[in-house]
């Protein structure tokens, strides 16, 4: 079966609805592929599997009920410059397509489901994660990025007598933001009783993890490994593999198109355009290149993609966080409060052009 659009958009995630929605609304041809029914803000996953009372709002919605381009849920399982396949038997022909396949955590299916992909099965897998939790009174994080911090923030707030324990190869936390906001998390996690350890690369030996360095050994009921971000890239490999550099990231040139090719672009978490992978990021580089294409279908000048000032703001717990701004670095509530108060769900969806669902 073949299926023939001007722009197909691989993967729903915070970059891939921006253009759908935005190219959608000028009235082109737009087919939006993703394997998910539904697309999900993952700044709120970790509290919803930890303390899902405290979410007032769904941060999952079905795609059918606000994407307003063609919908396919499938796998794109190749593609190159003209044709994509997909995993139920669809050929989607294109003039143009955007890749924002985003990424995953290979051992933290709660932050980015890799088999969940209905939202009741996604959210059976956030009820099984909370049992888990719940049972387990020694938790062990690896890793010290703004998953590491935050997971370890949201455990230590809704269980305060739960022994959690912070285990980072770098030294310091949070290591792309400034030094005032890493000092600010790490004093925050260590008041709440988090252990953390710096400067400490562990090895996994059977059910206990070891310092290469210290030889001091960590053991938990529970363990998060939030390392190892990867992107959702290896279905290029076969007709594309050119395209993409040493880490899987898909190499773009300052207009975001695929270096090599003028039709094919890439955003998000799975492409070189920015350092920081952040979906907030990934979801104004979407608003970007839709007015890139729109621009180009008019036959008007576009001009070089350039890395917006944007917030980062890291809860952590439910009651402090750090929010590094344009123009610094703070601790208040009303800067942390940007993202803490509901995770960014009423920002990101009103963003995607909708609304969240109310949670009963």
């Amino acid at each position: 079966m073949i299926k023939r659009t001007d722009v197909l958009i691989v993967g729903g995630g915070f970059a891939g609805v921006s253009v759908a929605q935005k190219l959608a609304k000028q009235g082109m041809q737009v087919v939006l592929v993703d394997r998910k029914d539904h697309f999900e803000v993952t700044f709120a996953t970790l509290r919803n599997a930890i303390a899902p009372s405290l979410l007032t709002a769904n941060p999952r919605k079905y795609y059918r009920d606000f994407i307003q381009s063609d919908f396919v849920q499938a796998d794109v399982v190749s593609m190159d410059d003209r044709i994509a396949k997909s995993s139920n038997g669809l050929e989607i022909h294109f003039k143009q397509a955007v890749i924002a396949t985003g990424s995953r955590y290979p051992t933290l299916p709660i932050a980015k489901s890799t088999s969940a992909y209905t939202i009741s099965e996604r959210e059976q897998e956030m009820r099984n994660e909370q049992k888990i939790l719940s049972k387990s009174q020694s938790v062990l994080i690896v890793g010290g990025g703004t998953v590491g911090v935050e997971l370890a923030g949201e455990i230590s707030s809704a269980y305060p007598n739960k022994t959690v324990t912070l285990v980072h190869s770098k030294d310091v936390l949070l290591g792309h933001l400034k030094p005032k906001a890493q000092n600010k998390a790490l004093e925050q996690l260590t008041a709440k009783g988090v252990s953390v350890h710096l400067n400490t690369r562990l090895v996994k030996e059977g059910a206990i993890y070891r310092s290469m360095n210290t030889q001091e050994t960590f053991k938990a009921d529970l363990v998060y490994e939030c390392v190892g971000m990867s992107p959702n890239t290896e279905f290029l490999k076969t007709e594309l593999p050119g395209v993409l550099d040493k880490m899987g990231l898909i190499k773009v040139d300052e207009y975001m198109r695929v270096r090599g090719y003028s039709n094919l672009y890439a955003i998000g978490d799975c492409s070189t355009l920015d350092e920081n992978k952040h979906g907030y990021i990934a979801n104004v580089q979407g608003g970007i290149l839709a007015s890139v294409i729109i621009n180009q279908a008019k036959g008007k000048k576009v001009k070089p993609y350039k890395t917006p000032s944007y917030a980062i703001v890291t809860p952590t717990g439910t009651e402090t966080g750090v929010a590094q701004m344009p123009f610094g670095v703070f601790t208040s509530k009303l800067f942390v409060n940007l993202k803490q108060k509901d995770m960014g769900i009423g920002h990101m969806l009103k963003a995607s052009g909708t609304t969240p669902d109310l949670l009963s």
